[in-house]
């Protein structure tokens, strides 16, 4: 069983006493939230969110709209920036670990006592956001809490730096050149450089993203509905990519280009599965 964490109660599925860890959990989520140095940008998650409504089902935009009011879409995605802001104030620094969830190079599969230590990692972020939307003795303002969460911890699981490894806490001890010589971190260049760098706006990107994915096989990305599953995914892809562009040392042209085609895939990822998470949650 993973042990408990006195300041940030995290739910993770194969635990007990989930709904008395869930109301301390919500509690905490309502004081402070996690910051990670590089966090991701925050347009970046208003183009998920953007994204993600057009894969929310029927029931779901029913709940929703009964939770946020009649402009429930401008308020969902208006959600995502206000986090981020959250999430990155100086005083919340003592969570970063929430914004992670690493691994080692030997590792075949997520575990939680390896993985989630006290619970803080962003797969325990997100399962414990679901738990809140789904159970009905949660109030709404609690809900709505768990909504932000659920979007923001779903972008950092799928960027694949914040999946990588404990021993340069995701990209955090990395750096590498850029044209200019200067030393530029590998966590700051995937967090926010690289999405800076796309062209689009957010709006634009995610009806951009939306017809491309109109002609694309989504089943894959649904044959497991796991996080855990889905960050170790995005583990393998840290190692298969990420690091080794890497190990040239520069901030080179190549690695701005691969760099953003695997990006633009994890973002249209964390969209769609976000869907999937909170269509399960807020279900009839």
């Amino acid at each position: 069983m993973v042990r408990t964490s006195s300041r940030y109660q995290l739910f993770i599925h194969w635990m007990v006493s989930r709904a008395e860890q869930s109301k301390r959990l919500v509690a905490s989520l309502l004081i402070a939230a996690s910051p990670l140095v590089s966090a991701f940008e925050e347009q970046g998650h208003s183009m998920v969110a953007q994204l993600m409504v057009m894969y929310l089902d029927d029931n779901a935009k029913g709940r929703l709209e009964s939770l946020l009011g009649a402009n429930w879409q401008r308020e969902l995605i208006a959600m995502a920036p206000r986090v981020e802001q959250e999430v990155s104030r100086a005083k919340n620094r003592s969570m970063q670990p929430l914004q992670l969830t690493l691994f080692s190079v030997e590792d075949t599969e997520f575990n939680p006592q390896q993985h989630c230590p006290k619970n803080a990692c962003s797969v325990g972020a997100v399962l414990e956001s679901k738990k809140v939307l789904q159970e009905n003795q949660f109030s709404n303002a609690q809900k709505k809490k768990a909504l932000g969460y659920l979007m923001h911890y779903m972008v950092q699981l799928h960027v694949p730096v914040n999946t990588g490894l404990k021993r340069d806490m995701g990209g955090q001890k990395i750096y590498l050149k850029d044209g200019d010589l200067k030393d530029v971190n590998l966590a700051w260049i995937w967090n926010y450089d690289l999405y800076r760098r796309f062209e689009t706006r957010w709006f634009s990107l995610a009806q951009e993203y939306f017809r491309e994915m109109k002609d694309m096989d989504l089943s894959t990305w649904s044959e497991s509905k796991m996080p855990q599953d889905w960050a170790f995914e995005s583990h393998l892809l840290a190692r298969e990519h990420v690091y080794p562009i890497a190990t040239e040392g520069r901030y080179s042209a190549a690695l701005i280009k691969e760099g953003q085609a695997l990006l633009r895939t994890q973002l249209q990822k964390a969209a769609y599965r976000s869907a999937l998470l909170i269509n399960e949650a807020l279900g009839s």
